[in-house]
């Protein structure tokens, strides 16, 4: 053979020629691999798209994050893409049952030598303090969002390692940086997933454990506050709030509880007893009339008082026996019946107990947000939480503007939807960490942690702006509800009743300056 081909034209020409002189048909799979042993190169393989659909076919679809892997692995099928194949393949959790499985990362955690480039071009080096603090936010939220994936750890562990190195290499950082939000994305939604599912079991158990006791009103308001603190967005200080809240009334009933069954045991004994001595004095009164029968008998049939005489006595001497087992009966009857009344006494003082205990609940059964006394907790808690960490408390005091006037005017009822609405927008338009609670009537107090006087103002101000947004609907008639507010700062120098009442002054003001507005104090 002479000098090498080198074009496509002359590579077909040798390709054919080798083919007759090794007396090969000239099929299309032989002419394939005939020219690339002349051309010196390797034949592609057809993509087998066939068989990699069969495979997605067969893939799971029962948690979010496998419904989303099946869709990327048809993208990537459909494209005929290996590089999305196996970047899906190497990066998904799904893909790998244990972190040792997984393929070992495309780039180097602590490369010694980036290679250096010139300003602004694709190896520009990442500003010192934006490399340290991406890599502290990549490092506090790990605990979070890798608890349950090895793999996404690891990644992540790199991923800071690499950032807090003194120079990184701009490519390499940015593919790091893909493959970790890649990866993030799947554990991210699969957490997600795994919370709503909770709450919902969480709240399907609140919503029907009432059926247990349908007669316990104390046990379905205590079911009502618990939907309502269950609600999203959950944050540590709603969770601490409902430990809290629940520890003291659950020993105190269980407590009022077991004092009542012991009650009701002690009736029930009474009752019994009380039957036994009606049955013993119905034989007992049996028995001596029967007596007396003999007696009279007997007197018939005597002849003289000396037969008289021993039937009288016997007839005197029954009559004594009947007298004392009836002042015996008497007595037993009176005593049960003091027991049975102090048993009824002691299970009215219970059931009293029981309904107090309602007014233990911390939460409005109207509006579903804090009482007065949930209100006083969520101060006192805040109070203690600034004073360990240095920080700031606000209260903000809310007050219904013309309230009375939309009662007379579409009545107590739609009086108390309004006051419902106002709170529904709320819990909506606070901020996770702050706590609204009902005061009174048609008053309200908010507690803004971690906030200054000024920040307070902002956030009950948009709170006035999304209530206006959702206008309260009666009927087929749109309602603007407005409030006025006084917001306060707590001193540690005084009490609570002091800002409050601070905060009440600041609200009169805002009233007076034409309501629907704010004001500090």
């Amino acid at each position: 053979m002479g000098s090498p081909a080198s074009t496509p034209q002359e590579i077909a020409r040798e390709a054919v020629k080798l083919l007759t002189a090794r007396r090969l048909p000239p099929t299309p799979d032989n002419f394939q691999a005939a020219y690339h042993e002349v051309a010196g190169t390797r034949p592609l393989q057809p993509f087998p798209l066939a068989q990699l659909r069969q495979i997605a076919q067969a893939l799971p679809e029962r948690t979010p994050a496998q419904v989303r892997f099946k869709a990327l692995f048809n993208k990537a099928v459909s494209r005929h893409s290996w590089d999305d194949l196996e970047k899906l393949l190497t990066q998904n959790p799904l893909a790998s049952a244990a972190p040792a499985a997984a393929p070992e990362p495309a780039v180097p955690s602590a490369p010694s030598a980036p290679p250096a480039s010139a300003p602004g071009s694709e190896g520009a080096l990442l500003p010192p303090d934006l490399a340290e603090q991406t890599a502290r936010l990549i490092d506090v939220g790990l605990p979070l969002v890798a608890a349950d994936d090895a793999r996404l750890r690891e990644m992540g562990e790199e991923l800071v390692r690499y950032l807090r190195l003194e120079q990184q290499h701009a490519p390499t950082l940015r593919r790091m940086l893909a493959d970790y939000a890649y990866r993030l994305s799947f554990g991210v939604e699969e957490q997600l997933g795994v919370r709503q599912g909770l709450l919902g079991l969480l709240r399907q158990v609140f919503e029907h454990i009432d059926a247990i006791s349908p007669d316990n009103p104390w046990l379905r308001q205590q079911m009502q506050a618990l939907v309502q603190a269950a609600q999203p967005p959950l944050s540590q200080r709603r969770l601490e709030d409902l430990q809290s809240r629940l520890k003291d009334v659950i020993v105190k009933q269980a407590e009022a509880r077991e004092q009542t069954v012991r009650a009701q045991a002690l009736m029930r004994e009474t009752l019994a007893t009380f039957l036994e001595r009606l049955a013993q004095t119905a034989t007992s009164t049996g028995q001596y009339q029967a007596k007396f029968e003999a007696c009279a008998q007997a007197l018939e049939r005597a002849d003289s008082l000396a037969d008289m005489a021993p039937v009288v006595q016997d007839a005197i001497q029954t009559a004594r026996a009947f007298a004392v087992d009836t002042q015996r009966v008497a007595e037993e009857l009176t005593e049960l019946r003091d027991r049975a009344d102090r048993a009824e006494a002691e299970v009215q003082r219970l059931r009293a107990e029981l309904d107090q205990m309602a007014e233990l609940v911390t939460h409005d059964l109207l509006t579903g947000v804090l009482n007065r006394k949930g209100l006083a907790s969520a101060i006192d808690r805040e109070t203690r939480r600034a004073e360990r960490t240095g920080t700031r408390v606000c209260i903000a005091l809310l007050d219904v503007d013309d309230f009375k006037r939309l009662n007379d005017t579409l009545g107590h009822l739609a009086g108390d939807a309004a006051l419902k609405h106002l709170a529904d927008v709320a819990r909506r338009s606070l901020r996770p960490q702050d706590t609204i609670g009902r005061y009174g009537g048609e008053e309200f107090i908010i507690v803004l942690p971690d906030t200054t006087p000024e920040e307070a103002a902002g956030v009950v101000q948009r709170l006035q702006r999304d209530l206006s947004a959702h206008l309260f609907l009666q009927g087929e008639q749109k309602v603007l509800i407005t409030f006025s507010a006084g917001i306060t700062e707590l001193r540690h120098d005084e009490s609570v009743e002091a800002a409050i009442a601070r905060a009440d002054a600041a609200m009169y003001r805002a009233k007076r300056a034409g309501k629907n507005r704010v004001m500090t104090g």
